[in-house]
């Protein structure tokens, strides 16, 4: 890891570069390298050297990653930011454990440094012979149960993907003419497995096989299942005959440990399964020390710790709270945190800790048992928008990064006004699997809104994929759902809910009248008559508004123009409009087509100049 200056780390990533040209070189400033954030494009790669260039803030996903695309005897060059955090204090203290993780800083000796790696002596790695025994193994039991789902969860570098593509050859010459498919979260996660099974199989990209491919079609095999959405893994399942499944169970491919359990139970439930294990690492040395580096550094093997089982038990005992930030925790409180919120979403990555360190704006509220941590809420301080951006964002030409409650709700219901309140959100909500329905969730929540009450907040609120489970849970609460989307979130398969609590006067009356809106438009969409009052009205002319001259998705203006039908209809103010087009519950995509237009924003086009007319003739 270089650390020093900008001007000294630009001279020595250049010379490594000139040295090394066949390094893969990912970058967060404006160079011609390839984007940081594009990390995901060289999962299932293999690299000898890797060079990563953190110019503004350390991208942790990018960074276990791609470690974990360098092959045994590569080089990872990681430069780091100059700024002084706890996130980037923590990956410095936890190189200090490991001989082979070099810091250098403008005042080390390179050339003594070199001396002393050059005369290193370092284990003999052995000669790997393909397939070793345990994945030998795996193939027998393959081909031996064909009718059996086979899951290979493990780390990475394991193995999984090249088990799985000499699986495959194995199949062809046993099952001659039954044709295998592999899909992946893209092309390149299953590179792997493409080359170990000499054309034995050919990737489909998910939404392929699901849109163009006829139920049990195909025999299946999903490899980085972790990357794929979990409501696409059980539509595959449900639809193909799946042979087998592969994945990375801990969180550098987005998601946390809690995806994996839960989407192995249920696969379970559906299928006869067989769980396989790879633990030997084979794309490195089992000596390497990178990897240990960052599951300690990123925690990405966080446990729980051994805890008396009286915790759990003892419901007599009261619960505190503590609110907090997680650079103030202590290295023992942190992993507790970090393994709750691990084990309880289906999307965790390491940047989750790189943000709860070094983000101001990010805070905890602990619950404790007997001094042990049995719950959390992560919390985001947002609102408060500087007064020019707020129209820019209402009319959907600005959007500033976190600000998720405010913006969303001044974009998608046209209130200028929360932008300017002090809002703050839940990000998540975990509670030990332990002590879970003893309604800890809820005291925590409870505790919140006392401290916003005390910090004088104008609401609280929170956006999440709306599961029947989650809902139910803050249906418990005080909490008031003022917008449920009309797209599945492809993370968690539902449609996003932002629900809300007003904690003064105004912040109230608003979200009361939101809330109303909300449910009205959810009768509408399942064909229920709605009546309109004054305020439903206001709010939905709003709507309309930013669909006529601004931003807002067709979709998105639909009700909202119902709405306005009902109390000024569309038809006596001479305005006509195609159809049945306003109570057609489709996406943009499909009313397109049905409708006969050559695309969707010459549709909108269209739409919005109607409503300009309509508005205009309704004032």
């Amino acid at each position: 890891m270089f650390d020093g200056p900008r001007d000294w780390q630009a001279f020595h990533k250049n010379a490594v570069i000139n040295q090394l040209p066949t390094a893969l070189c990912l970058s967060d400033n404006e160079s011609n390298d390839i984007a940081v954030h594009r990390y995901r494009d060289y999962l299932g790669s293999s690299n000898d050297f890797v060079v990563l260039e953190f110019t503004e803030v350390i991208h942790a996903d990018a960074l276990a990653a791609l470690a974990g695309t360098v092959n045994g005897g590569g080089i990872l060059f990681v430069f780091l930011p100059e700024a002084v955090t706890p996130f980037k204090k923590r990956l410095l203290a936890s190189s200090v454990n490991f001989a082979r993780i070099e810091i250098l800083k403008p005042d080390t000796d390179l050339k003594a440094l070199t001396q002393e790696l050059a005369g290193s002596n370092l284990p003999k790695s052995k000669k790997i012979s393909l397939p070793n025994s345990t994945q030998k193994t795996i193939i027998e039991s393959m081909i031996d149960l064909p009718g059996t789902c086979h899951i290979l969860m493990a780390d990475r570098g394991r193995g999984k993907s090249t088990t799985l593509g000499l699986a495959c050859q194995a199949w062809i010459r046993n099952y001659r003419g039954r044709e295998l498919v592999v899909t992946g979260p893209r092309p390149s996660a299953t590179t792997t497995l493409l080359e170990h099974a000499a054309k034995s199989v050919r990737f489909v990209p998910w939404d392929k096989l699901l849109s163009d491919y006829a139920p049990q079609s195909v025999r299946l095999i999903i490899d980085e299942a972790a990357a794929i959405p979990m409501h696409v893994l059980q539509q595959l399942v449900q639809r193909f005959t799946v042979w087998a499944v592969a994945s990375t169970v801990d969180g550098y491919e987005g998601c946390g440990r809690g995806f994996a359990v839960r989407f192995v139970e249920w696969l379970q439930q559906q299928r006869t399964c067989k769980l396989h294990d790879l633990t030997e690492p084979m794309r490195w040395s089992v000596n390497d020390e990178v990897e240990p580096w960052l599951n300690q550094a990123l925690l990405m093997q966080a446990h729980h710790q051994k805890n008396d089982h009286s915790i759990f038990t003892d419901t007599q005992s009261s619960t505190t709270f503590q609110d907090t930030r997680a650079s103030e925790l202590s290295e023992y409180d942190l992993q507790e945190v970090i393994t709750l919120l691990l084990e309880a979403h289906y999307q965790s990555s390491p940047n989750d800790l790189r943000l709860l360190l070094d983000d101001q704006q990010q805070r905890l509220v602990l619950a404790r048992r007997q001094d042990s941590i049995i719950g959390v809420i992560w919390y985001s301080l947002e609102g408060q928008l500087p007064q020019e951006l707020q129209q820019p964002i209402v009319d959907g030409k600005r959007r500033l990064n976190g600000q998720i409650l405010p913006q969303a709700i001044a974009f998608y219901l046209q209130q200028l006004e929360v932008l300017s309140w002090r809002w703050w959100r839940v990000t998540r909500v975990a509670v030990h699997d332990k002590v879970r329905r003893q309604g800890i969730g809820l005291e925590l929540l409870n505790e919140l809104k006392k401290l916003s009450l005390h910090a004088q907040v104008d609401a609280l609120g929170s956006s999440f994929g709306a599961s029947p489970d989650v809902l139910e849970f803050w249906r418990q609460s005080p909490y008031k759902i003022v917008r449920m989307g009309r797209k599945l979130n492809m993370a968690s398969g539902y449609p996003n809910a932002i629900l809300a609590l007003g904690l003064n006067d105004e912040s109230r009356e608003l979200i009361e009248r939101l809330h109303q809106y909300c449910n009205a438009e959810l009768d509408w969409r399942n064909h229920v008559d709605v009546s309109v009052n004054t305020a439903m009205y206001r709010i939905a002319r709003a709507v309309l508004v930013g669909f006529a001259y601004g931003n807002l998705p067709f979709t998105e203006a639909q009700f909202a123009w119902n709405v306005c039908d009902k109390k000024y209809p569309i038809k006596a103010s001479g305005v006509t409009l195609p159809g049945q087009i306003l109570n057609v519950a489709e996406d943009l995509a499909r009313l397109t087509q049905k409708y006969g237009y050559s695309s969707q924003q010459t549709m909108q086009n269209q739409l919005r100049q109607i409503a300009r007319e309509y508005l205009e003739l309704t004032r």
